[in-house]
């Protein structure tokens, strides 16, 4: 029997499954969570590989979300609902709630660490440098483009000439992190040689570029950046959660793994608020806690042999167990060829293949906006 104070623990003799990050080569790396009352494991992928300095994935059940809820405390709150009136602190009822509270300690709220807005809107603009913003310019015209630029608030960095940043702003607007990419002229991940001379793809962390910058310069970093860089987790949220700020009630929800795919599966499929969960281990109930009223429709990337579609459809049925209504599409899975899926061609490339010139009528804004600063002229 597991013993703690602790409801959820990683036991002794560990319960073993497969590793979200590790993928195929390494099975059976994760340590499962087990809940002490009943000996059972809790749902993948709660749990923490064995693979520490390899891999490093952890997904502890007490962690908060972009909604502050954790697993945890989701069950604590069902279990309220279903005890009512043994919870009600009126009457003999108050010994029981008082007991109930000193045997099951909650976890204290983790602290939610945010990039400072002076940050973000020193890199919004500038697009005229910003390899991102061209292939939109060419590919959908200006007026579009720029909806999108705006629509997603995409920034521009130096960090790699050309770079943009993928902003992460969660539900509220707060500034949960930020990813650095630098495209190529095609539109795929620009890769470069590195010291070492293996080739390594340009994709970075905005905190990551600034402690450059700082350590460069032989500056002291700031106290938020050294608590963000030893404390805050890099993908915290989806892609595009500030969307639901101004997104229809009803409006259901697409998630593919990449940014770049969200921005431009945008326009083609506008019944959807398009977002990016950066990859198959961050799909889970934490960070879609802000999309638990919404339908959500998954797209995969087309793989050989569907891998990848059968993993997101088990990721799926794992999340319809925890409440969400949630569906998978196979629309690449169909429409990609064997080459394309080997390749692991995703939708937005797909998309991009098939694209044969925008209307003219693109072209036109009601308002002209200046690409240098992306202020309304």
């Amino acid at each position: 029997m597991v013993t703690s104070a602790l409801r959820y623990q990683l036991p002794k003799k560990a319960v073993k499954s497969d590793c979200p990050d590790c993928g195929p080569k390494h099975r059976r790396t994760l340590s499962r969570y087990v809940d002490t009352r009943t000996n059972e494991p809790l749902p993948e992928p709660y749990g923490r590989c064995d693979r520490e300095s390899n891999c490093g994935y952890h997904l502890s059940p007490y962690y908060k979300g972009a909604s502050g809820i954790s697993y945890a405390d989701h069950v604590y709150e069902q279990w309220k609902v279903d005890n009512s009136t043994d919870l009600r602190p009126v009457g003999s009822s108050i010994s029981k709630y008082r007991a109930h509270s000193m045997n099951n300690p909650q976890p204290k709220v983790a602290p939610i660490h945010c990039i400072p807005n002076d940050v973000f809107a020193s890199t919004v603009g500038l697009y005229e440098r910003n390899q991102l913003a061209i292939l939109l310019q060419e590919h959908f015209g200006a007026k579009v483009s720029q909806e999108l630029l705006s629509r997603f608030q995409i920034g521009t960095s130096a960090y790699w000439p050309g770079a943009c940043v993928f902003w992460l702003k969660d539900e509220r607007g707060r500034i949960r992190g930020g990813q650095v990419v630098l495209f190529d002229s095609t539109g795929h991940t620009a890769k470069r040689t590195g010291p070492d001379g293996k080739s390594k793809r340009c994709t970075s962390w905005v905190h990551t570029a600034l402690a450059t910058r700082y350590d460069q310069n032989k500056l002291p970093r700031p106290a938020w950046l050294t608590d963000y860089i030893d404390n805050a987790n890099k993908f915290p949220i989806p892609f595009g959660l500030n969307q639901l700020l101004m997104a229809e009630k009803g409006q259901a929800v697409a998630i593919v793994e990449s940014p770049k795919t969200a921005i431009i599966c945008t326009p083609y499929f506008p019944e959807f608020i398009w977002m990016a969960i950066g990859g198959l281990s961050y799909l889970n109930s934490e960070r879609l806690s802000p999309l638990r009223a919404r339908k959500l429709v998954l797209f995969p990337d087309a793989s050989a042999e569907g891998r990848a579609f059968e993993q997101w459809w088990n990721r799926a049925e794992q999340l319809r167990g925890q409440g969400f209504s949630v569906t998978v599409s196979d629309y690449l899975e169909k429409l990609a060829t064997d080459e394309e899926k080997l390749a692991g061609l995703d939708l937005a490339d797909y998309l991009l293949e098939q694209w044969k010139g925008y209307p003219p009528d693109w072209d036109t804004t009601e308002k002209g906006v200046d690409q240098s600063t992306g202020s309304a002229q």
